[in-house]
């Protein structure tokens, strides 16, 4: 008899304790369907994903159940309060990452990929897409920035899994024709040990960017500019980016530096045909916004037609049309030393093909610069024609 009084008390506690977690789930469920929808993530500069359709296929094969966990999840309430404290007992119970980032060595927040998470049928698409577009157009070379994570292995934690990356190189060496190419992968690698990527953010750094360059300026048989060309400063050192909104943890925040030529030439930047015109690289005033990498360029842009007024009469009468993701945003600036004009287009935000957009801006060198993952996960390389 004591021993039955004694379980009485367990089991009534439990069903308390399921009732209560599942009222709260239910009640945050309900809170989140009530309540407009947040589109966008200004802390992990993303769309964040939309209500799902109830329909009856959906929820046959599964799909309606995925989708609605994943959109449950992004629209939680107090959802980066939320983050925090998961990555906090996930650190503290040992854990070596969390929400797809490994905790890594020196205070780097690395992005935690695999092989599964990706669509291989659409990356192989892209890559016939931009092979074909190499071989149509003579002057097209084409760039792939390798990940941080790829790059710099010595700050991932023991026993980090493989990312699908490297599967992804060998297609592109199936795929590319070399000549096509520039590599910019092993320079990377023999500066892995200085600031070539952010600490909180997957971006490269400038000064990452600037050994890039001076791949691109070998394959182009230019001459790059050295670093005392440059007047180098710190924007701001205060850079928490798209890794660290991911868990929120306790970081040292980065710092964005500028590469601004110390006999630059005068410029005129205008932006998405006619919206509006700057004359500089750089939009300081983002850098006090949710986004501050959004100083170079002021973000990711449709159309950027940047016009580089010269008294110098060396390579910079010829147009560059770029075809970048966000890699390229802090590379542009290099190319004015060598172009008369530089256009540069983002694929994601542009309602054209490539080869109208020539029409308009013809180009005497085309450069397609994307960072590996960001290419493996883009749905718009069909505008590459």
């Amino acid at each position: 008899m004591d021993m039955e009084k004694k379980k009485k008390p367990g089991r009534f506690s439990y069903i308390c304790f399921l009732s209560a977690v599942l009222l709260l789930l239910a009640g945050s469920a309900a809170f989140v369907w009530a309540t407009p929808d947040h589109i966008y993530s200004a802390s992990e500069r993303r769309m964040l994903s939309k209500r799902p359709k109830l329909k009856k296929k959906t929820i046959l094969n599964g799909k309606f159940q995925k989708k609605f966990e994943t959109y449950l999840c992004e629209q939680f309430p107090f959802r980066e309060k939320g983050l925090a404290l998961k990555t906090g007992l996930e650190r503290s119970l040992g854990s070596k990452d969390a929400q797809g980032v490994y905790f890594g060595r020196d205070g780097y927040l690395l992005e935690k990929y695999q092989e599964r998470d990706f669509d291989w049928k659409n990356i192989e698409k892209n890559l016939n897409r931009v092979s074909r577009f190499l071989n149509k157009h003579s002057n097209a070379k084409a760039m792939f920035v390798p990940s941080k994570s790829g790059v710099l292995t010595g700050k991932l934690p023991l026993f980090a899994v493989e990312s699908g990356e490297e599967r992804f190189w060998k297609l592109v060496d199936e795929k590319i024709d070399k000549t096509k190419r520039i590599e910019v992968a092993g320079a990377l690698k023999e500066h892995e040990n200085e600031y070539i990527y952010y600490r909180t953010d997957h971006h490269w750094t400038t000064l990452g960017a600037y050994y890039a360059y001076q791949e691109w300026a070998k394959a182009m048989d230019a001459q790059s500019l050295a670093k005392e060309a440059f007047s180098i400063t710190p924007a701001t050192e205060s850079f928490l980016g798209t890794t660290y909104a991911k868990v929120r943890t306790k970081a040292k925040a980065d710092t964005i530096h500028l590469y601004e030529k110390k006999d630059a030439d005068k410029l005129k930047l205008d932006y998405n045909m006619g919206q509006f015109q700057t004359e500089s690289f750089y939009e300081m005033d983002k850098l006090e916004g949710d986004d501050p990498y959004q100083v170079f360029m002021g973000g990711n842009q449709a159309v950027v037609d940047i016009t580089v007024e010269s008294e110098k009469e060396k390579n910079d009468k010829k147009t560059l049309l770029l075809v970048k993701d966000s890699f390229g945003n802090c590379f542009a600036p290099f190319f004015a030393s060598h172009y008369k004009r530089i256009v540069v287009i983002d694929l994601r935000h542009l309602n054209a093909p490539v080869g109208k957009m020539l029409e308009i801006y013809p180009a005497d060198d085309i450069l397609i610069l994307y960072n590996s993952i960001q290419f493996m996960e883009d749905t718009d390389m069909g505008k590459l024609k």
